[in-house]
């Protein structure tokens, strides 16, 4: 086996939009705190099959992006779509890759100058390929809790870190870090900066790693305090579990694309009617809110006649020395991942979110029945229709259920 890495500097010009924290804040870049970077790790198994992982500091990607990735990957490196993972750490303080109606306009200058970014990152981990001597996987609970479950109160928290120790001959040694929370420590800030994950990877970095971060499903998870100094505490307490309890792993890498469907709500012109009346008549409505419904409201009745309610799926995977890491495009709940595991018998799987472009949040049956901010309000500024409920439960024992098989 061999195992290449490589980062980019993916940071935005100043005055760019920044994503989040309310409805058209017109929240712009003034500084950085501390630069955004696109990593990128390839692995290469004894059969010659070759593996590439991205994890960027950014809300989401765009499809556009992630075409011209995995097509730059197949014809100058010959590796397959399938092949080929994505996700993004979810960073609140960063630049939109898509258009999130009203919680961040996309640059199109931008977007456009930064694909070149991200095939360098692939092309240069690819060049560092290295043998790899031992590969070992750690799991601990987080020491001291830093992250509590917004949409339940006392709700189910994953408080697990789970990391990899990739050791190379002739390389740095690099180090996967997992954990699942929003990153949103900064809170409603101007600078532009990759949060708590960001300083993880700078921490391993100074212990002499190469280092990525890979957040969990945390569309229902956020930090307990929101502060600088909770930021480098969670950091240090995550960075304190790496390798925890470490077990030898064989030096093995495979994976794939898992094929499935999504089923949103049937509606009818009224349904979207309603359900934009609904919003601008909340007694507890977030200020523009209204807009944004009036918006999506618009979108969806005008292209009716061309909604589907279905949608295809993909959602790729990799068993790392034995171990399964499925990324999901969604902003998923702590739910889904707890029914991967169970499905697959494996509390060691890292279940991530925010894969390729993000479809938005994937909220849990009881969720949608409350009628909170992630079953209906956000597919208004993702112009979306909403799920059908019980489709996280579904889809986390399906994919489940089809990765434990592949």
């Amino acid at each position: 086996m061999r195992a290449g890495f490589a980062k980019t500097n993916i940071t935005p010009p100043l005055g760019i939009e920044l994503s989040g924290y309310g409805y058209y804040l017109e929240r712009k870049g003034t500084h950085v705190v501390d630069p955004l970077y696109a990593h990128c790790l390839a692995l290469e198994n004894e059969q010659g099959e070759t593996f590439v992982l991205f994890s960027c500091d950014a809300l989401g990607l765009n499809a556009s992006l992630c075409e011209k990735v995995r097509l730059h990957l197949c014809n100058a490196h010959h590796i397959p779509n399938e092949h080929v993972m994505m996700v993004s750490i979810h960073t609140h303080t960063g630049p939109s890759y898509i258009n999130h109606e009203g919680c961040g306009v996309m640059d199109p200058d931008f977007i456009e100058g930064i694909a070149p970014m991200f095939l360098q990152a692939a092309d240069e981990a690819l060049a560092d390929l290295k043998p790899v001597s031992s590969m070992t996987f750690g799991m601990a609970a987080i020491p001291v809790p830093h992250a509590y479950n917004r949409t339940i109160p006392n709700g189910p928290v994953d408080d697990q870190v789970r990391s990899f120790s990739i050791a190379r001959e002739g390389g740095k040694p690099i180090a996967l870090l997992s954990y699942a929370c929003h990153p949103v420590c900064h809170g409603r800030i101007s600078g532009i900066s990759a949060d708590y994950p960001g300083a993880c990877c700078r921490t391993m970095e100074e212990k002499g790693f190469e280092c990525m971060y890979l957040n969990g499903l945390c569309g229902d998870i956020d930090p307990i305090t929101k502060s600088v100094e909770h930021l480098e505490s969670f950091a240090s307490n995550i960075v304190s579990c790496f390798n925890a309890s470490a077990q030898e792993l064989p030096l093995t890498v495979n994976g794939g694309w898992l094929k499935n469907e999504v089923n949103l709500m049937p509606v009818t012109k009224e349904d979207i009617r309603n359900a934009a009346h609904q919003a601008t008549t909340r007694e507890d409505m977030i200020p523009g809110a209204d807009k944004v419904a009036r918006v999506w409201e618009a979108e969806m009745l005008g292209k009716f006649d061309s909604l589907q309610h279905k949608e295809a799926i993909h959602v790729a995977y990799l068993h790392l020395g034995g171990i399964p890491i499925i990324a999901l495009p969604f902003e998923g709940f702590t739910q889904i991942g707890t029914l991967l595991r169970e499905e697959l018998g494996d509390k060691r799987a890292l279940t991530l979110g925010c894969a390729e472009e993000l479809l938005g949040y994937l909220p849990t049956r009881d969720d949608i029945a409350r009628g909170t901010y992630a079953a209906l309000e956000s597919t208004f500024l993702y112009k979306r229709l909403p799920y059908v409920p019980g489709e996280a439960e579904r889809i986390g024992t399906a994919l489940g259920d089809m990765l434990h098989k592949a």
